[in-house]
């Protein structure tokens, strides 16, 4: 096969990747030959989610620059979440994998003894100084087990500047504002806000919200033991999401539409506003371009200065990136995740987003206003309270958030739901 025919079979392959990244299942394929992998001595596998599509073309690169044979899957996130555990427990990982976020995600591979700590080949690239301060985390023995692959994020609302304006209303800085924007979008027809309730989650960030919006303070002294779940600032923010679907607040049948459906919503401007996280910028952006409006989260309860604290991402348990510390190319491995993870913090970069390493790129065209406004605003909160799922078990996570779409049905009181939250909290 000719050089001109090998790029046109090369370009089909990546494409085919692409379409099959697309549908939501897993995508395998390989980069690099038989060649390389006898010349070099090896080869290596990566597991990620199948998310963002610059996360392929990524890989491929570092896979190329090492000149080494890289063979990946891209699997939809729900799979993975129990991929991963099977692959835990039967000693079956790849080289290099992922991890969702939060506490008993990443004990599962620390407890495990599964992950390589990179400390070794920090010392001898020098790359960890390229990581900004606080990405890298340094375990009790002093180690760094991961690397990052998503930025810090956070809680936003997002809106259809065009259908805000024809409705005759302005974005809601306060609850009562937001009240009335959700009255004239029903009165016109208009879905007040996407909601994808069958997921859970996304009915769960804004409940955390609403609690911050009352108390900033409420989670963790309620998690330390020194306040209940069952006082003000929890049944406070409780009767407001009681309000709000007794306001109609979001789309018929929200408790049955995914996240993805109600994102959909309002991409083809169906839906007036969604709350949701930072993540979904990059789809709104190119959706809705300029139409699209970012505003802080409302001031719907008691906090002083409510609008200089969020709800998102920013912990000690972020999404990470493993060494399989059996990999047969240990060292490899290693280097592969670090600059994998330096190389996907270009292509934030690149496209615009929050970054989390230095890098020699600069933005490519012109960054969406609402999106630059909401990077100022991120860089200037002084207090981002994790989401609760990720800072407790996943056993205690599922129940609080099975009762927590419970909240969001209308058939419990806040009296009701707070009580139950506080059994299943104080859980051991």
């Amino acid at each position: 096969m000719n050089q001109k025919k090998q790029s046109r079979f090369a370009l089909l392959m990546i494409g085919l990747v692409f379409m099959s990244g697309c549908s939501g299942s897993a995508s395998k394929f390989s980069v690099g030959g038989a060649a390389e992998e006898t010349n070099n001595g090896g080869a290596l596998t990566l597991w990620m989610f199948n998310t963002d599509i610059y996360l392929k073309p990524a890989a491929e690169e570092v896979a190329k620059e090492m000149n080494i044979k890289l063979d990946y899957e891209f699997i939809n996130p729900e799979r993975y979440k129990t991929k991963i555990k099977v692959a835990v427990s039967a000693n079956e990982l790849p080289d290099v994998f992922a991890q969702y976020l939060g506490k008993s995600e990443r004990e599962l591979i620390l407890n495990a003894n599964v992950a390589a700590p990179l400390n070794d080949v920090f010392a001898s690239t020098g790359l960890e100084s390229k990581f900004n301060k606080g990405s890298l985390i340094h375990e009790a023995d002093g180690s760094i087990y991961s690397v990052p692959y998503r930025p810090e994020q956070s809680q936003v609302v997002v809106y259809n500047k065009k259908l805000m304006a024809n409705l005759g209303v302005q974005p809601p800085r306060t609850w009562d504002e937001l009240l009335t924007v959700i009255k004239e979008a029903n009165r016109h027809g208009v879905i007040p806000i996407a909601l994808g309730g069958k997921d859970r989650w996304p009915g769960d960030i804004l409940y955390n919200t609403l609690v911050l919006r009352e108390d900033p303070n409420a989670f963790q002294r309620a998690l330390a033991g020194e306040i209940k779940f069952t006082e003000k600032p929890f049944v406070d923010a409780a009767d407001k999401v009681i309000a709000l679907v007794q306001a109609s607040a979001f789309q018929p049948d929200y408790l049955n539409h995914s996240d993805l459906e109600a994102r959909d919503l309002f991409y083809t401007g169906k839906a007036l506003m969604m709350i949701n996280g930072s993540w979904v910028f990059t789809k709104a952006i190119s959706s809705l371009g300029d139409d699209l409006g970012y505003i802080k989260f409302p001031q719907t309860g008691a906090a002083p200065d409510p609008f200089s604290t969020n709800s998102g991402e920013r912990s000690s348990t972020p999404y990470g990136l493993f060494v399989n510390v059996q990999s047969p190319q240990l060292q490899k491995a290693k280097e592969f995740a670090i600059r994998y993870s330096l190389k996907i913090n270009n292509e934030l970069v690149k496209i615009g987003q929050a970054s989390y390493a230095e890098s020699p790129m600069k933005p490519e065209g012109k960054i969406n206003e609402a999106y630059a406004q909401y990077l100022k605003d991120f860089k200037s909160f002084k207090f981002i309270q994790t989401y609760w799922y990720s800072t407790i078990t996943t056993t205690k996570g599922d129940e609080y958030r099975d009762l927590n779409q419970k909240l969001y049905t209308g058939t419990l009181s806040s009296s009701q739901y707070t009580e139950s939250m506080e059994q299943i909290m104080r859980k051991p």
